[in-house]
């Protein structure tokens, strides 16, 4: 490193890089202990360096800012002057007085070498040797309800007083990416409006047929649920939602898709779960959650959870899906909220293991040239341990979507209409208490689902056991849900 300080000042002045009217600025890496003219990453600034005067060729820090230009002969006996003055001082070099100053204070941290995009995941960051990526991104939902927001369960609630509102819906931030391995990623997820973290979680991703995931977030359990909402077809997920749900939870899950492209492509999951939610840290008993959901590839190959055919399916694909789901606690439904083990309607929150929860579903969800259909129907058991008591649950959904301007090439592109019926019996033992939803959304795709507008009518009718009676209404919703 010492000779080469020297030997690049005599090429840049054999070269004629250096004059009176532009000195040579010289840069070390003191990792390789090479010397460069440009900055780059990691390089310390040694000083400028001008051509050297004949009578003082002996001192290689001496430097002239008047000299005219010299002629071949004098640069060559200026370059013999200064290696003979190397070999006399044993190679030794005297650091120029702007080196001096710079290195008696410490030495400044380099920035990190990385990228910055934008992509479908937001701002996107990644290291230059490939270790570390992050991409950050946020999510706003803005709503108008009339004359109210809520599923109504039951006449009494269609009978209070309209609250017709706008509200910010949600409000979340998001960031993934990866680290030390492209196949260790990470997901987090806050929510401002509630405020709760919703998600936490790392995957080994490295296998197609094995995947692990260790945290807090979705169970894969159905496509209603584990489809982000800011994927859905509809400005809502239906009634049967927040009834048969199995929510976000803390656990393991191990995942994959086995034998792909083939008539008996599959994909499986498996996971087991603290089963409270994500509101506590601990279990209230000694009995875990377990879930399991296997799904046929029929066409088409895996389908990733997301609705409406946004991607436009050149080709028909088909996924069919059962699922199952057993727990033990205090807890007969959930939600991701702070306090997320809740109670159905007609229950409360119980004790320690009070509750044995079973429940099935069974799915199908299609989509080709811009039509879309989904299906699925549930079962859920609740077993009261402590009054001995066992209630069983039904529901189920069929929705179907399609945007028209493959049929009518008037009608814009990103324009698509969808309807949905829905129903849940909160007790098949018991008569006339159905509940039932029939909605119809109109939906503009600015930017596929991270930027749209819908406008939703539902029409809500339940049923009263006691009286025999049934009440409906409508509920009217107009939102855009905005992501960047």
């Amino acid at each position: 490193m010492q000779f080469s300080i020297t030997t690049i000042m005599f090429i840049a002045l054999s070269m004629g890089l250096i004059n009176s009217a532009n000195a040579l600025e010289l840069y070390e890496d003191p990792v390789t202990n090479q010397v460069y003219t440009k900055p780059g990453p990691n390089r310390i600034k040694l000083g400028k360096f001008e051509k050297v005067e004949e009578n003082a060729a002996a001192t290689p820090q001496a430097v002239s800012k008047t000299e005219t230009p010299k002629t071949t002969e004098e640069n060559t006996s200026t370059a013999n002057a200064i290696n003979k003055d190397t070999q006399t001082a044993e190679n030794k070099v005297e650091q120029p007085a702007e080196k001096k100053a710079e290195t008696s204070k410490p030495k400044e941290k380099s920035m990190l070498p990385a990228g910055v995009s934008y992509g479908k995941n937001g701002f996107e960051f990644k290291t230059d040797n490939g270790k570390f990526s992050l991409a950050i991104q946020n999510r706003m939902q803005f709503r108008y309800a009339m004359p109210f927001d809520g599923d109504p369960r039951s006449i009494e609630d269609l009978e209070k007083p309209d609250s017709s509102s706008f509200m910010i819906r949600r409000a979340r931030t998001k960031i993934r990416g990866h680290l030390y391995w492209a196949w260790l990623k990470y997901y987090f997820q806050y929510d401002w409006t509630e405020p709760v973290m919703r998600d936490l979680n790392l995957t080994v991703d490295k296998y197609d047929w094995a995947k692990v995931w260790v945290g807090r977030g979705k169970v894969f359990y159905n496509d209603e649920r584990v489809s982000s909402s800011g994927n859905q077809q509809f400005v809502n997920r239906s009634i049967v939602n927040n009834i048969f749900t199995v929510d976000r939870q803390q656990g393991v899950q191990v995942y994959g898709n086995l034998f792909p492209e083939t008539w008996h492509d599959i994909s499986y999951y498996l996971g087991v779960f603290t089963g409270l939610g994500v509101g506590e840290r601990s279990n209230d008993d000694d009995d875990m959650m377990w879930s399991g959901r296997l799904q046929w590839n029929a066409m088409g190959g895996e389908m990733p959870f997301s609705q409406s055919d946004v991607e436009y399916h050149e080709k028909p694909a088909l996924n069919i899906a059962v699922a199952a789901a057993t727990n033990r606690s205090k807890c007969t439904a959930f939600e991701t909220v702070k306090d997320s083990c809740r109670a159905l309607p007609g229950f409360e929150v119980g004790k320690s293991g009070q509750y044995r929860i079973n429940q099935m579903m069974e799915e199908m969800r299609f989509k080709w040239k811009g039509f879309s259909v989904s299906h699925e129907l549930h079962w859920k058991d609740v077993d009261d341990t402590v009054n001995k008591q066992t209630t069983n649950l039904m529901g189920g959904l069929i929705q179907a979507g399609f945007f028209p301007h493959y049929i009518i090439p008037i009608v814009p592109k990103n324009l698509e209409f969808a309807g949905r019926y829905a129903f849940v019996d909160p007790n098949r033992d018991v008569d006339n208490d159905l509940q039932q939803e029939a909605s119809g959304v109109m939906t503009y795709f600015f930017n596929g689902h991270s930027n749209k507008l819908n406008f939703q009518v539902s029409h809500l009718m339940v049923e009263d056991p006691d009286t025999g009676a049934s009440e409906s209404d409508q509920r009217f919703w107009v939102q855009w849900d905005v992501s960047f």
